[in-house]
């Protein structure tokens, strides 16, 4: 598997099929002298701008924090979660369960306070 080709940048949807985002990141574990495996992916704006600058991603992390969706940011999802890899990740988790609805609500509630916007 090359895991930037296959994992990165794609959409994961929950086991109902919900958009959840997409995999910004990829954990790597090492065992000693065996080869790393892949542990976990994440979902988060602070991990993909962690990719691009790590100060970005600091600046992620600390809006976040800021505007109070930091709980559980950014969402790991074990990668033996995973129920397939296609074109897009599907994983055994419901997006209600996960901190990614938090975000979404937060957001959608800071839009609706947008005079006009309804």
């Amino acid at each position: 598997m090359r895991l930037v080709r296959d994992l990165l940048d794609r959409k994961v949807v929950d086991r109902n099929g919900r958009e959840m985002g997409r995999v910004d990141g990829v954990i790597l574990e090492t065992r000693g002298a065996q080869a790393p495996r892949v542990a976990a992916i994440e979902i988060g704006s602070a991990t993909l701008f962690r990719r691009v600058r790590p100060f970005l991603g600091r600046w992620a992390a600390g809006l976040e924090r800021a505007l109070g969706i930091d709980a559980g940011r950014p969402i790991r999802i074990p990668f033996d979660a995973i129920l397939g890899i296609t074109d897009f990740v599907r994983v055994d988790a419901a997006v209600g369960d996960t901190p990614a609805a938090v975000v979404e609500r937060a957001l959608r509630d800071r839009v609706k306070s947008i005079p006009g916007i309804r």
